[in-house]
């Protein structure tokens, strides 16, 4: 199973800068990702991934990792594959 790390550890580690903007894949809904890894929606709702992803679609739970995307050079992707290139780095 894949190791579990933080959301706020890639933002701590550069790999997703405080200030960027998260969409969900088809851009429904988007967050500015703060320093402490907190997301900041455009409504006012803050929120971890999971929670934040959870509250804008009135859903119980939400996987913010395959919901929430980040601009990258190949387009819009999941911030699923930052957490695993961060992985890789480390070895995992």
């Amino acid at each position: 199973s894949t190791p579990r790390i933080a959301f706020g550890i890639l933002v701590e580690s550069g790999l997703i800068a405080p200030g960027s903007i998260i969409t969900d894949s088809k851009r429904r809904w988007s967050a500015m990702v703060r320093a402490d890894g907190v997301l900041a929606s455009s409504c006012g709702k803050t929120g971890s991934i999971h929670g934040l992803g959870a509250a804008l679609q009135g859903a119980p739970s939400c996987n913010g990792w395959s919901f929430w995307h980040i601009e990258t050079a190949k387009g819009l992707e999941p911030i699923d594959i930052v957490r695993q290139r961060h992985l890789a780095e480390l070895g995992e």
